[in-house]
């Protein structure tokens, strides 16, 4: 984690100063940090003229003594990018470091501790004071079974006492946007946020009450504490290996004017640490990271049989006919020498070759699940803990010709769990192996450093359909969906499985809002969760077959509102894709397609058919430069389009 950059020395020694100056970023956002009367370090921040973040606490509290309470700043060093590193000085004597970023599209900073040895976090002073009147959504809770809770709005002037898990997106009074959340996170305790005070949310760490009474470092915890946190338990972290310093993860605020500002955001992207070159010679572009489409059975119909060798193999099949690249193996491969009828003494790895030989014969690849941890109870269920039975899972993987991971049931963001992510990510690079993770906490950037990293869940997705009143509680559908575009997404993607035309269809959206959640809510493994008989036949079908991954640009239509309707413009080299979610309020939707360039058209599009939800309306048309598109949508309705060059 070392700053890569040169930095220039603006002076060596200032005694006592209690204001730092502001940096400013294009003339838009500028940044205030200050000693304040009560010897408390602080900063504010300000848009244009406008105030943003009002005087809010900086500082760490390292070894039970709070950095930043009592502190004068010694030096200041400022470098190319709106980056500048403050030294600050304890009353005692404790030296500690503040790396900021200012952007003009938002700020970053973090603490660097210096340490020989380990230190024990108590906690955190960093906090952000918002205008009174400032709106905001976010999940209420922190882990998975508190990602996959239900996001709540509400004004900041009531957060006091709430959880916040990260990202958290707000509106404040003057309808600039803003979101906060962390990146770079490696070798420390992953954080969320809470309502201190009325709209001030502070950085904390949160343990699972579960984790702590069992004592369970990582994996799956009892059910009856899924939603039970612990606050600021202390923990001990160490400089990484060859360091003398303990770096924290950037805290970082991203602002705009508007939604597509918001989410065309790219500050993780420029904090992140660089791939290592070793394991990803051309970063992302390295030639074995493929992302792509891909079907599970999971949340198909079948019973103990959708999980067989023979319904996987159907499973390639139709991935064959349609173009989709991936089948994902999931939870009970690994029984197979148990379950399966014809096993005749074959080994679960023999019996997966097999199948990857069947795919690749189709030109389908083979991902597997594996689960990070033992669950309790479930012998054959090793894990990944242990470096050298990780090692050598990962290297049969390889040698079975399998592409990628699908790594479940973290369930907490603490130290161990954080540094388990990235030696699976390490290893998996080593035998150029895919991931994405599942049961786990939100993305922090952490996919820019690890490329091969496509998607983390870190959301309430179709597989908690019929858990709404139990293990996953959450708000309408319709709802939920019109919020992700513009909260959890801004982070990274995530594996909510979308398009299911059965059992984990919410009745209470359409089948065309299911066909277009697949451009909205993307993943670059983007995983359908439909049986595959419904996606043969379905009259969309064209549009399941050609549904992009990674995006060349995104727009955010003005039309979209958080919660109410998300309508983005989405493009892949010439082609155009206007992705459509309503919320729960029936409404027509008209918009003005100018976010194509001059020229002529053609239009085709999925609607809601009139008067039923279980049915979709294919409708193709010719049209030019400044067409007015007008559609009726049902309560959770939706649409999607393609529009290619004619």
């Amino acid at each position: 984690m070392n700053i890569r950059m040169t930095l220039q020395v603006i002076s060596s020694f200032i005694g006592f100063i209690f204001c730092l100056q502001s940096v400013k970023a294009d003339n838009q956002i500028s940044l205030d940090m200050r000693v304040n009367p009560a010897n408390r370090l602080v900063f504010s921040l300000s848009y244009g003229k406008e105030p943003v973040i009002l005087e809010s606490f900086l500082g760490l509290n390292v070894d039970n003594q709070v950095l930043g309470e009592n502190a004068k700043m010694i030096d200041k060093v400022e470098g190319v990018g709106g980056y500048v590193v403050y030294t600050l000085q304890q009353t005692e004597g404790t030296i500690f470091h503040i790396d900021t970023r200012v952007f003009p599209d938002g700020i970053a900073l973090r603490y660097r501790i210096p340490a020989e040895g380990p230190k024990c976090i108590y906690g955190e002073e960093t906090s952000f004071t918002f205008p009174s009147q400032t709106r905001t959504w976010y999940a209420s809770g922190p882990f998975q079974y508190g990602w996959l809770q239900q996001y709540q709005d509400r004004m900041t002037d009531h957060i006091q006492g709430e959880l916040l898990a990260p990202p958290a997106t707000f509106c404040l009074p003057n309808g600039l946007y803003a979101a906060i959340t962390e990146a770079n996170l490696f070798n420390y305790h992953g954080a969320v946020l809470f309502g201190t005070e009325p709209n001030r949310v502070q950085f904390g760490y949160v343990e699972n009450k579960g984790h702590m009474e069992t004592g369970i470092i990582t994996g799956l915890p009892p059910a009856k504490y899924w939603h039970e946190a612990v606050r600021n338990v202390p923990w001990i972290v160490s400089p990484v290996k060859g360091a003398n310093e303990v770096v924290t993860p950037w805290r970082v605020l991203m602002l705009s004017e508007d939604l597509n500002g918001l989410v065309n955001n790219k500050i993780l992207a420029k904090v992140s640490d660089k791939p290592d070159e070793t394991l990803f010679p051309d970063g992302a572009k390295t030639d074995w990271i493929k992302p792509g489409r891909a079907v599970f059975t999971w949340l198909t119909e079948g019973g103990i049989e959708r999980l067989s060798v023979d319904n996987h193999k159907k499973y390639v099949d139709g991935c064959s006919e349609l173009g989709i690249e991936s089948v994902v193996v999931d939870d009970g491969w690994e029984l197979w020498q148990q379950t399966e009828k014809d096993a005749n003494g074959r080994t679960k790895w023999e019996m997966l070759k097999d199948l990857v030989d069947y795919a690749k014969e189709r030109n389908v690849n083979i991902w597997v699940w594996r689960s990070s941890s033992p669950r309790s109870g479930n012998k054959t269920d090793i894990g990944l803990v242990d470096p050298k039975e990780r090692a050598d899972f990962m290297r049969k993987c390889s040698e079975a010709g399998v592409k990628g991971l699908k790594i479940d049931f973290f369930h907490t963001e603490n130290l161990f769990t954080v540094n388990l992510m990235e030696n699976i990510l390490k290893d998996a690079a080593k035998e150029k192996l895919m991931v994405i993770f599942h049961g786990v906490n939100k993305p922090t950037g952490d996919s820019y450093t690890y490329p091969n990293l496509l998607a983390k869940e870190a959301v309430r997705g179709l597989e908690t359909v019929g858990g709404e009143d139990s293990w996953a509680p959450g708000p309408p559908w319709p709802y939920h969906n019109t919020v992700l575009p513009f909260t959890r997404w801004l982070v990274g993607p995530a594996d909510y499985t979308p398009l299911n035309f059965r059992a984990f269809c919410p009745p209470s959206v359409t089948f065309a809002h299911q066909l277009s959640s697949i451009y909205m809510l993307t993943s670059p493994m983007l995983i359908f969760a439909a049986d595959m008989e419904d996606m043969l036949s379905s009259s969309g079908r064209s549009f399941i077959e050609s549904v992009p991954v990674v995006w060349d640009e995104t727009v955010v239509l003005p039309e979209s509102e958080i919660g109410k309707l998300a309508a983005l413009a989405r493009r892949k080299g010439d082609v155009w894709y206007l992705t459509v979610l309503n919320g729960e309020d029936p409404k027509t939707f008209e918009t003005k397609l100018d976010f194509l360039p001059k020229g002529k058209y053609k239009l085709e599009i999925v609607t809601d058919a009139p008067g039923n939800r279980k049915l979709i309306e294919v409708k193709e048309s010719k049209i030019r430069f400044g067409h007015k598109l007008k559609e009726n949508l049902m309560s959770g309705g939706g649409l999607v389009a393609r529009i290619s060059v004619r």
